[in-house]
């Protein structure tokens, strides 16, 4: 499981980041935070947000 730390690093490995001004970023960041890693619960907090899951296309 991944800590914000880790996250920010792996993520710019791949040449992104997460933004603090995004809203889909922030859920990601605050599920990170809260060490919310079940696919299920944040999918749930990003449609609380009316935004797209992820994996969706696999749903």
């Amino acid at each position: 499981m991944l800590n914000k730390k880790e996250a920010d690093k792996l993520l710019s490995a791949a040449g992104y980041s997460l933004s603090e001004s995004d809203t889909f970023d922030l859920v990601i960041q605050f599920c990170l935070e809260k060490r919310i890693y079940d696919l299920h619960s944040i999918n749930q907090a990003l449609d609380y947000f009316s935004l797209k899951p992820l994996a969706g296309a696999l749903e």
